[in-house]
């Protein structure tokens, strides 16, 4: 995997200061016009990359940070406080990089990692993996991977980095994750869908992609071409990983705000977090926040430690997932109830984030539940 060495706690301490610093002064500010604008701009997207944490787990020979994906999962909390959107792009990029980095395609390793870390490229993949190849058609020959159909829910930011489309197909020789460079065609045509109206995380715009006789490169192209193969495994468990922790950090905003506002809003002359049932309200929220955080630092630490992926594994990375984007669709809800008749107007953040948070409990399919039942019933 990408992971080289975990963070010393002071060196944790200067990167979560660093990203709060970048968070209050480019993030936070503009989290009301990028849900309104549906997009994130170029200068948002660039103090990411500035910064070195839009992608800071590549490996420092390719020119990265190194970061393990525990580290990396802290930077999507904190980002996803002041925007989830912009957080979608730390999260698309943490799952893409440790596919990459797990392919032993050191041919793909070497060009395109030095290129999202600069910022020039942006991985993305399906926000619904169940939609990203049902539609298409591949067929492999001596020359690449023919590829022909529609891949639906793909993330198509427009920040000034050509987009990187991480695309599992089935050939009958075996499954293969590819990376298609859709701004790149050399062969055949790609044609990128009308922008879906989407219900939050709208600065992280879904369209459709569509291949017609596009011609992919198999030596410089294929990450994987093992059915079930590591590449293919580091990007559904680090994809739900990710998630998670984006979900942690809309519900850590939604919280602060609750709590600023319960401390600021007065009803029969005392603050309203005076009130029993605020109170109630508020821890019920901290302590389901805090329990989904720790389940995913767990699965993101379970994801360092180990190469490969056991049940335990998998149980626990969908766990998180399913836990934390439930709990962030909580407690958005309940910051909504704390401040009443104002929770549902755009003049307070927390309906946004109520917006945001569903998004994350949608993305990586619906069915988590499904699949942490099947992983307990293998495990007993």
């Amino acid at each position: 995997m990408a992971t080289e060495s975990s963070m010393s706690e002071e060196e944790r301490a200067l990167l979560l200061e660093t990203v709060r610093a970048l968070v209050a002064g480019k993030i936070e500010p503009n989290g009301r016009m990028i849900d309104e604008e549906a997009r994130i701009s170029p200068e948002v997207y660039r103090s990411l990359v500035d910064s070195g944490m839009h992608a800071s787990t590549i490996p420092s020979v390719y020119g990265g940070g190194g970061a393990s994906v525990a580290d990396a999962v802290l930077l999507v909390e904190e980002v996803a406080k002041g925007s989830g959107a912009v957080a979608s792009i730390l999260a698309m990029n943490l799952a893409g990089v440790e596919a990459i980095a797990a392919s032993s395609n050191e041919q793909v390793k070497s060009r395109l990692l030095p290129e999202v870390s600069r910022g020039e490229k942006l991985l993305v993949w399906s926000a619904d993996p169940s939609e990203s190849h049902g539609g298409i058609v591949a067929s492999i020959s001596s020359e690449g991977v023919l590829l022909n159909g529609t891949a639906h829910w793909i993330p198509c930011y427009e920040v000034g980095a050509a987009r990187v489309v991480l695309l599992e197909v089935e050939i009958k020789r075996g499954s293969y994750l590819l990376a298609v460079e859709v701004d790149d065609a050399k062969s055949g045509q790609v044609e990128l869908g009308s922008l879906e109206s989407d219900l939050g995380l709208r600065g992280a715009p879904l369209r459709s992609v569509t291949f017609q006789n596009m011609l992919v490169d198999q030596e410089a192209m294929i990450v994987a071409g093992v059915p079930g193969g590591r590449a293919s495994r580091a990007l559904s468990s680090v994809g739900q990983i990710a998630i998670a922790a984006q979900a942690n950090g809309i519900g850590a905003s939604a919280l602060s705000h609750a709590r600023s506002y319960a401390a600021e809003r007065h009803q029969f002359g005392v603050p309203i977090m005076d009130f029993e049932s605020t109170r109630t309200i508020l821890g019920t929220m901290a302590v389901n926040l805090e329990a989904a955080r720790q389940l995913t630092y767990a699965a993101a630490d379970r994801f360092d430690r180990k190469d490969g992926a056991s049940t335990d594994e998998t149980l626990l990375e969908l766990s998180a997932k399913w836990f934390s984007s439930k709990m962030a669709v909580e407690v958005a809800i309940d910051a909504i109830q704390v401040f009443g008749g104002y929770g549902f107007v755009k003049d307070y953040p927390v309906e946004r984030l109520m917006r945001d948070a569903k998004m994350t409990q949608l993305m990586m399919g619906t069915g988590q539940i499904i699949a942490i039942a099947d992983a307990v019933g293998k495990a007993l």
